[in-house]
């Protein structure tokens, strides 16, 4: 009894002191924001409300990189980027000072019909340059109604050309065909996020292969940065045995739960295969782990991102959006991947844009000159396979020559001087270079590895 009264008695007090300490910090938040809002002179010339931004500091003082507070239109916006669809042409793209770098169009989509490639640069929408636009500008510019029409300006391989895509209600989410390698037919299958019901579209899609007896399959998961993990958990249980693990998520106390694969009907291939870079992440890393380790598919490419942990949504009072991390997730084989990823079973090196220097060019460049712009310009050339005796920005006499050639093969005007026009044919046809002419390296391993 002695026991109980003391230790009600210091539960009551305790109490007491959480409560007041918490009434003690959330005055002091009060107090701060009142001084700020009546006193703080606001230099910053941002568009966002001083308010906006006191509650993005306070959930970005976490330190936590996937934590984070989103207004109403912000969090609407990241449910569309997840699941894929939107009123659009259908193409990703990066952003250089000259233009928009198309780094994929997707499968059927307006983009795709209207002619684009990847690796062509949007240099104007609408008879607009969009040269120093912002990628948000930009994609603003590109999509619309459906129905409406977008014109675009663009250089491919340096050649400038005009294009006129019709918008549409579009989903990037998947796209699908079927391979042959050494007299086989093999499936693949592209999953760029994991959206809410993507794991129908991809049932569908199995259902297709397995009619057209594919006993092989590839699922690309490059550049997948992830989406919703109860999406990655519905392809999982098409293709694993029941009662086996998928995932297991484990709480801020430590608390674990198993998620095991159901009795629903299953797909299974003889073979399969997992492309996989560094931008491969969160929920495409739970599918890879659990196909790996369940089914022994096999992992081609580079170590994956690593994000091992998983977040949550909560609807504030003012419609707001607070995104955080609540729990973390481990593979069937209880391992946490945070910051380490998946290794492949097969390493592959690849080369794209984003490997190349893109510094801000304002003048030209000649010989004798010594610049970093110089030494974009030799790796670019290198790649191109024209012969640079060095890539250290400085600009020798056998650079000029090897400038000179470039600009007599894309008619250019051939002075050997570097010019903001020559980086801008040049930057066109490297990117044509890696993203039409060069061959897919992951594609050429499967068809080795498949016998």
């Amino acid at each position: 009894m002695f026991c109980l009264v003391v230790g009600g008695v210091g539960g009551y007090f305790l109490h007491g002191f959480q409560l007041r300490s918490h009434n003690e910090v959330s005055s002091v938040y009060n107090e701060i924001a009142q001084i700020v809002e009546s006193d703080f002179l606001d230099t910053s010339d941002s568009q966002t409300s001083l308010q906006q931004r006191m509650l993005n500091g306070m959930v970005l003082a976490l330190g936590d990189p996937y934590s984070s507070y989103l207004s109403q239109e912000q969090s609407q916006a990241l449910g569309v980027s997840i699941n894929g669809t939107f009123e659009g042409i259908g193409i990703t793209f990066t952003m250089v000072d000259d233009g928009a770098i198309v780094l994929d169009v997707y499968q059927d989509t307006p983009a795709a019909k209207a002619g684009l490639l990847s690796g062509d640069i949007i240099t104007h929408i609408e008879g607009t340059s969009i040269a120093g636009y912002t990628s948000d500008k930009v994609k603003e510019m590109i999509q619309g109604e459906r129905q409406s029409q977008v014109q675009l300006r663009l250089l491919r391989n340096g050649k400038s050309q005009e294009l006129t895509a019709t918008r549409q209600s579009v989903d990037t989410s998947v796209a699908s065909s079927i391979m042959t390698f050494n007299n086989q037919s093999v499936g693949y299958l592209r999953i760029v996020t994991f959206g809410e019901k993507i794991g129908e579209v991809i049932e569908k899609t199995l259902q297709d292969m397995k009619a057209q007896h594919v006993e092989k399959l590839i699922i690309d998961l490059r550049d997948n940065s992830g989406g919703y993990l109860n999406a990655a958990q519905d392809i999982l249980d098409l293709f694993i045995p029941k009662g086996q693990v998928l995932f297991s998520l484990q709480d801020k106390d430590g608390e674990s739960e198993e998620y095991k694969a159901t009795s629903r009907e299953k797909y299974v291939f003889e073979q399969g295969y997992i492309l996989v870079n560094d931008q491969t992440a969160s929920a495409s890393e739970v599918l890879s782990a659990g196909l790996k380790e369940n089914l022994n598919y096999q992992l081609v490419g580079e170590t994956t991102y690593g994000k091992g942990v998983a977040q949550t949504q909560v609807t504030l009072s003012n419609s707001s959006v607070l995104k955080y991390t609540h729990e973390k997730w481990l593979t069937p084989h209880g391992t946490w991947i945070n910051g380490t990823g998946l290794k492949p079973d097969y390493e592959i090196k690849t080369t794209t844009i984003h490997d190349f220097h893109m510094g801000e060019m304002n003048s030209s460049y000649q010989y004798d000159d010594v610049n970093d712009n110089i030494a974009y310009m030799q790796e670019m050339l290198t790649e191109l396979g024209y012969k640079t005796d060095r890539q250290d920005g400085y600009f020798s006499h056998q650079t000029t020559d090897v400038l000179k050639t470039f600009e007599k093969d894309y008619h250019l005007n051939q002075d050997g001087i570097y010019s903001t026009d020559d980086r801008l044919i040049l930057l066109s046809a490297l990117t044509y270079h890696l993203y039409q002419e060069k061959e897919d390296v992951y594609i050429q391993k499967i068809a080795q590895l498949i016998q």
